[in-house]
């Protein structure tokens, strides 16, 4: 079975005050003048490693690690599967406790051995290895589940506005090609991508039969009136994942089936007649847009 969520919740957060020691006493330190004497410029760099080193502990302790906190909410603990969790709390808690030697050891000495930081920066480098493995085994993991069982009657609703009692649900979808489009209100870069996208769904729906091409909106944005402002200021005319708390953690769980790490991304699928698969047909959709052409523009341009 997985680690118990207490149990990986307690040692985030003990791991996660010895981090913060940890940098502190690096921060004050490398503050500090600098002397001539090469011992203490020793010193001062050891220092420097030490917050780095610190500071670098930080993301892969948090809960859930930096890297999966786009997708907190999916079921990625389950995903990763127990080898991955298993190796992933035991680096975490080897640590934990380098970094609470280091600490002890600034407090008690104002410095750290050499011995003493190289084992803190490899059990840094293993934990973050650690983090990658169970990130990619979660996405092998929720990329294997099938299209119709992630979002299943999953109720879908205007881009710039709320859910009507006859909101389309995930039926929409199928037998289209559909690009889900990952962006948020706050994402510069995704507010100058956006014109290039309603350009091409305008044109798309001007060309294609009524069931070609159909975006969904995914967003980032923690707000939902941030999100449908943002909508409306675009002129996005398609569809969205509410804001509901069920959606949302299905947000999280398409930006992992889809491995999304940065926004603005168009994953593009092609859903099967029945809804019960979705094969993707572009990874970099918004590349493709940006580019003015690819075989799945091709299709839904006529």
């Amino acid at each position: 079975c997985l680690i118990p969520l207490g149990v990986y919740m307690r040692t985030a957060r003990a791991a996660a005050a010895a981090t913060a020691a940890a940098a502190a006493a690096a921060t004050l330190y490398s503050a500090r003048p600098r002397h001539a004497a090469s011992a203490a410029d020793d010193d001062v760099r050891a220092a420097v490693q030490l917050r780095e080193a610190a500071l670098r502990a930080r993301a892969v302790l948090s809960d859930p690690p930096q890297m999966l906190q786009r997708c907190a909410r999916s079921a990625w603990r389950q995903h990763a599967g127990v080898t991955a969790m298993d190796e992933l709390a035991r680096r975490q808690a080897a640590l934990s406790d380098s970094l609470a030697s280091a600490a002890n050891s600034w407090k008690e000495r104002q410095g750290v051995r050499p011995a003493e930081l190289r084992s803190l920066t490899e059990a840094v480098s293993d934990t973050e290895a650690a983090v990658r493995g169970a990130r990619a085994s979660a996405v092998r993991a929720a990329a294997a589940v099938p299209w119709g069982e992630v979002l299943g009657s999953s109720r879908l609703e205007p881009a710039t506005g709320s859910a009507a009692a006859d909101a389309p649900g995930a039926e929409r979808l199928r037998g289209r090609v559909v690009g889900l489009y990952f962006t948020a209100s706050w994402c510069g870069p995704c507010r100058r991508f956006t014109p290039k996208l309603v350009q091409l769904y305008e044109a798309a729906a001007r060309a294609s039969p009524p069931d070609g091409l159909e975006l969904v909106l995914v967003s980032w944005d923690e707000i939902g009136d941030e999100r449908r402002e943002y909508a409306r200021q675009a002129g996005m005319r398609w569809l969205a994942l509410p804001h509901s708390r069920e959606a949302r953690a299905l947000a999280d769980e398409l930006t992992l089936r889809y491995d999304v790490t940065s926004i603005p991304a168009l994953v593009v699928v092609e859903v099967s007649a029945d809804g019960s698969s979705a094969r993707v047909l572009s990874r970099d959709g918004r590349m493709d847009v940006e580019r003015g052409h690819a075989p799945w523009m091709s299709r839904v341009l006529g």
